[in-house]
Order: structure tokens, then sequence, then C-alpha cells
């Protein structure tokens, strides 16, 4: 079985996640500490993502296991020993219609680093297509190494979708 991953978010406050923009009316502390990290790239926040809104109407999920992404952050020497700690959701029980699938394609890493953005409907057979950190992703973990920069965890990796909030009452937690 292929599954979905959310990062439990710190001091997250109820059992509902909440796309971003939600969270303006419910939850207005939470919405701008969960904003910040966007104060260096506004731009992203106006991506339309095809029938579900913007960058920040969904929750963005990965269909990339924690334990991958942390030992290639260890490899590339970027690992801060973070507390991980991620929801591990099955998709099945997501409403479907509300998900996309979202890759990056990239030409010429590192001396391009911006990524044209594909958005294709939610399946199977295409999230397990893409359940891997892409090279390039790697890549940039070691660039940011190198920069002693933090890295965007997910950058250039694929991102599934969702125009929904998801119960957390009965998920499972990953800890990495």
């Amino acid at each position: 079985m292929q599954y979905l991953y959310h990062l439990v978010p710190k001091n997250q406050v109820g059992t509902i996640l909440y796309p971003l923009n939600n969270m303006k009316q419910k939850m207005p502390e939470v919405f701008e500490f969960q904003n910040k990290k966007y104060d260096w790239r506004r731009e992203v926040q106006e991506t339309v993502v095809p029938g579900l809104g913007k960058w920040n109407d969904v929750i963005h999920l990965t269909p990339i296991e924690p334990f991958e992404t942390v030992k290639e952050l260890k490899e590339a020497g970027v690992w801060k020993k973070w507390n991980w700690k991620a929801y591990k959701i099955n998709p099945n029980d997501l409403d479907q219609s509300k998900l996309v699938i979202m890759t990056s394609e990239i030409n010429n890493y590192p001396d391009n680093k911006h990524s044209i953005l594909h958005f294709e409907p939610f399946s199977i057979k295409l999230l397990k297509e893409n359940s891997h950190l892409p090279d390039v992703t790697k890549l940039y973990y070691r660039d940011c190494k190198k920069k002693n920069k933090n890295p965007l965890i997910y950058v250039y990796a694929t991102h599934v979708l969702y125009k929904g909030t998801i119960d957390t009452t009965n998920l499972e937690i990953v800890e990495v």
C-alpha cells in the first residue's frame, strides 16, 4: 500500500489539518506562524493548482516515506536532528476527486533552479511512480550543505495536494 505523509505541525491546535488559507479565519495565530515560512518566497503562494485553487488552498502531502527523506538529508550532511513526526495517511480515505499530484521538471540544475510544475489527476499508479526523492532534490541538499543553508525539505519532490481537511484523530504517526 502506498501512503501519503504530512509532518505533524509544531504546536498543532486540535486534530484537524486545514489548508493554510482556511486557518486565516479559524486560527489566526497559527496562520501567521505557518505563513511566515513564505516571507521570502511569496510568489509560490500565487501558484494555481488546477481545479483546486491556489497553493494555500490545499494541504500539501508527500508520497515519500519520512525515513527516505531523513536518510538523504543525513547523507548530504544537512540533517539537524529535527524531531520528525509524520501522519501516515491512506489515500483511499480521502476524496480522490480533490487530490492532485504535482511533479517538478528541472533542467540544468544547479545553473537553473526554476522548475516547471506539472499537475495530474490523482491515481495510485502515478503515486507509486513518484514515491521517491528525485535526484535533483538530493543534489539540492548537497548544495545547501556547501552553502551552509537550511534546505526546503521537499523542493523539486512530488507533492500530493488535497482540497479539504484531514482528521488526524486515528492516524498513525511515524517517528524518525
